[in-house]
C-alpha cells in the first residue's frame, strides 16, 4: 500500500500526450503545450498596431491641424501672399490687434478667389476667342472688385507700419495709438471685406464642402493637404 501511494504521488499533475517515435518504437511521453501562446502574440501585435496609429494621428494633429501650429504660421513672412507687410509686423498685429490680423488673413483669401476667377475667365476667352467680348465683360467686373478690395488694404498698411514702429520705440505711445486707431482700421477693413465677400459668395458655395463629423472632417483635411 505504501508503494502504491508513493507511485501516485510521483505522477505528473500536467496532462500528457503520447507521441509515437520516428522508428515506430515506444511512444514518447511529452507534456502538452499551452494553447494561449498564439493568442498572446496576436494581442501584442494588436497593441503595436494601435500604438502606431495613435502616434501617427498625434503627429498629423500637431503638425498640421492644431490651432497653435496654425497661429505660428501667421508669423512667417510670405504666408499672406497679397500682403506686403513683413513678418514681424504681422506678428505684431496678431499679438496687439488680433481682429485686424484676422482681417488681413481674410483679405488674402478673398484676393486668391478673385485672382482664380479672373484666370478662369481668361482661360474661357482663350478657348472661345470668337466670344471674347462676353468674357471681357465678366472679367472687368471681377477686376473692379479685386482692385477695390486691394486699394483699401494698401491704405491700411501705412498706419499699421507707423503703429508698429512707434510701439518699438515707445510702448506706451504705441499702445495709445493702437487704442485710438485700431477700431477704425478694423471697421474699414470689415466694410471692404463684406463687399468683396458678397461678390465671391457664389464661388464659395460652388466649392465642395468638408464632411461633417470630427473623424470625416480630419480625414478630409489630411486628404486636401496631399492632393
Amino acid at each position: 500500500m505504501g508503494l502504491l501511494k508513493k507511485k501516485k504521488k510521483d505522477e505528473p499533475s500536467e496532462p500528457i500526450e503520447q507521441v509515437q517515435g520516428k522508428d515506430g518504437g515506444d511512444p514518447k511521453v511529452v507534456q502538452a503545450k499551452p494553447k494561449k501562446k498564439g493568442l498572446f502574440k496576436k494581442l501584442i501585435i494588436l497593441l503595436l498596431i494601435l500604438g502606431i496609429l495613435g502616434g501617427g494621428g498625434f503627429f498629423v494633429y500637431t503638425k498640421f491641424l492644431s490651432s497653435d501650429n496654425q497661429n505660428d504660421l501667421g508669423y512667417q513672412p510670405g504666408t499672406l501672399t497679397h500682403v506686403s507687410l513683413p513678418g514681424e509686423i504681422l506678428a505684431f498685429c496678431f499679438a496687439r490687434m488680433p481682429d485686424l490680423y484676422d482681417a488681413l488673413v481674410a483679405f488674402n483669401g478673398e484676393m486668391d478667389l478673385f485672382e482664380a476667377e479672373i484666370a478662369r475667365i481668361d482661360a474661357v476667352a482663350t478657348k472661345y476667342p470668337d466670344q471674347k467680348k462676353i468674357a471681357d465683360g465678366q472679367k472687368k467686373i471681377w477686376e473692379k472688385g479685386r482692385d477695390s478690395l486691394k486699394k483699401t488694404f494698401e491704405k491700411l498698411e501705412k498706419p499699421i507700419k507707423e503703429t508698429f514702429v512707434l510701439f518699438q520705440v515707445n510702448q506706451a505711445a504705441g499702445q495709445e495709438k493702437i487704442d485710438e486707431t485700431a477700431e477704425q482700421m478694423i471697421l474699414d477693413a470689415g466694410d471692404a471685406l463684406k463687399k468683396a465677400q458678397e461678390q465671391t459668395a457664389p464661388l464659395k458655395n460652388a466649392m465642395p464642402k468638408a464632411p461633417e463629423g470630427m473623424a470625416k472632417g480630419t480625414l478630409y483635411k489630411i486628404k486636401k493637404m496631399f492632393l
